[in-house]
């Protein structure tokens, strides 16, 4: 059922913090644990000083017992809950499990279809965020210990639309990346604590402050180090590419994406080629190819250590085009760019990098650039494979492991100067030329150059630049 105990530290912050935000007769406060597991929040919220006559729970589990016997306490299924009844605040840690890994979604998908049509089913986080608002009173809190997945995934687009026109956004703190260790969850989560709209303020701007906190590497909610507190209005994540939620991302960067902002996908063709459906059947890896006449490269996804140029992994019988004809799930995108000259990125991992596509190759569904000169290409390369695109990509606008097609087109292009672009082209060609002689060449010295022309380029003051060094220095830690 997604059940995970929420460690005791993180329970007692969010209970302080939503006590914190409800009136001073918080005695009167009916407050709701919809999916109370092992009863820790309603138990800390007794601890507290809160009555039992004001503490509701319910649980979906039939073997779930009450957390206390005074309370009021269902075995209910709360995104099934029909009852009318409203509350002062909403607390707890809802079950995360997407469409993939969870056969209740599957059960109940055509109801949960017609109920959460709004936001889209994903994940049974959202829908608890999204239940949980309907069923707070005007000014209502609530605070809940989610998966942080719907800070930037696209498919959260409508959810995080959602959650801005319904609610202020109080603080978000990305809780410890090993919170849930112990569980044995490897879950990256943030709390989340929002304060509900009423109805006749929805079409208005906001002008609150939201308080966000990055990565944090203890359960150190109260006093969390100066450089990870970032105090945004609101308004900035409505300004955001596909509403995205930003943490601590400085506003010298934030801005670039605020419009009018060129996106990278106006300037540069991006583009996905084939996806064979069946990878191990009709790619060989280097090491099984005999004949290399009747076989081609295929660039489908470099890894960390493949940026600037790589020797082909994969490669593919030179009679493909035929097997899209055969194999129904062999689907074929973008021909027309299939031989050329250009850049190949990388698609899953932590890391994000981009090396050159020579020409005579095809590749796969990863994205590929394709600029208009090989001048441009040298330039976009050098581009792709900064520290500040990497802190652009993997910080603000997809958190999550995979970087697809859709999002490089979104990052911000700054035209360069002719002087800037040459030492970045330059860069750029040395660093092929030295991979290619030698794979373990060390491309630090040239990487700065092209690092510091690229931060020049977007005018990236030096206190952001350190700022983006440290983040990408230690990408699991820290995103």
């Amino acid at each position: 059922m997604g059940q995970y105990s929420t460690p005791q530290e993180t329970v007692t912050y969010m209970t302080k913090n939503l006590l914190k935000y409800l009136p001073s007769d918080v005695q009167e406060s009916q407050i709701l644990d919809p999916c109370t597991g092992d009863g820790i929040f309603i138990k800390s919220l007794l601890q507290s000083g809160v009555s039992a006559d004001h503490l509701f729970a319910f649980d979906i589990d039939p073997l779930t017992p009450p957390p206390d016997e005074k309370i009021q306490f269902i075995n209910t299924d709360f995104l099934k809950e029909s009852n009318t009844e409203k509350f002062d605040a909403i607390i707890g840690n809802p079950p995360y499990k997407s469409k993939r890994q969870s056969s209740y979604l599957l059960e109940n998908k055509k109801y949960l279809s017609e109920e959460f049509q709004e936001v889209g089913i994903h994940n049974l986080y959202t829908l608890f965020i999204y239940k949980g608002i309907q069923k707070l009173k005007d000014g209502g809190i609530l605070t809940m210990i989610v998966q942080d997945s719907f800070l930037s995934n696209v498919y959260y687009k409508n959810f995080r639309k959602y959650v801005l026109d319904h609610t202020e956004i109080k603080e978000i703190i990305l809780a410890p990346r090993r919170l849930f260790h112990k569980g044995k969850a490897d879950v990256r989560t943030c709390i989340l604590t929002l304060k509900k709209r009423p109805s006749l303020l929805i079409d208005r701007k906001h002008t609150h402050t939201m308080r966000l906190i990055d990565r944090l590497a203890d359960q150190e909610y109260t006093n969390p180090p100066d450089e990870s507190v970032q105090y945004l209005n609101q308004s900035h994540f409505e300004n955001n590419p596909n509403y995205n939620y930003s943490i601590n991302v400085p506003i010298e960067i934030l801005s670039l994406f605020h419009t009018p902002y060129v996106p990278l996908g106006d300037v540069v063709k991006i583009v996905t080629g084939i996806s064979t459906g069946n990878d191990k059947y009709f790619l060989r890896e280097q090491s099984e190819v005999i004949n290399y006449e009747d076989w081609l490269p295929f660039y489908k996804n470099g890894g960390s250590k493949d940026a600037w140029y790589y020797e082909p992994k994969y490669y593919i019988h030179k009679n493909w085009p035929q097997y899209k004809n055969v194999h129904s799930n062999f689907m074929v995108r973008n021909p027309s760019y299939y031989y050329k000259e250009g850049i190949t990125c990388s698609s899953m991992g932590v890391e994000f990098s981009a090396a050159y596509l020579p020409p005579g190759s095809l590749f796969g569904v990863n994205a590929n650039l394709f600029p208009k000169n090989q001048e441009d290409l040298f330039y976009f390369l050098g581009l792709l494979n900064s520290l500040l695109v990497k802190y652009m990509l993997r910080k603000f606008l997809n958190r999550t492991n995979m970087i697809t097609a859709g999002y490089l087109k979104k990052l911000p292009y700054v035209e360069p100067s002719e002087s800037l672009k040459e030492v970045v082209v330059e860069s750029t060609i040395s660093l092929i030329e030295g991979k290619k002689k030698d794979p373990s060449f060390n491309t630090q010295k040239l990487q700065r150059k092209v690092d510091q022309a690229i931060f020049e380029s977007y005018g990236i003051p030096e206190a952001t630049q350190s700022h983006v060094k440290r983040f990408c220095k230690d990408l699991l830690e820290n995103i």
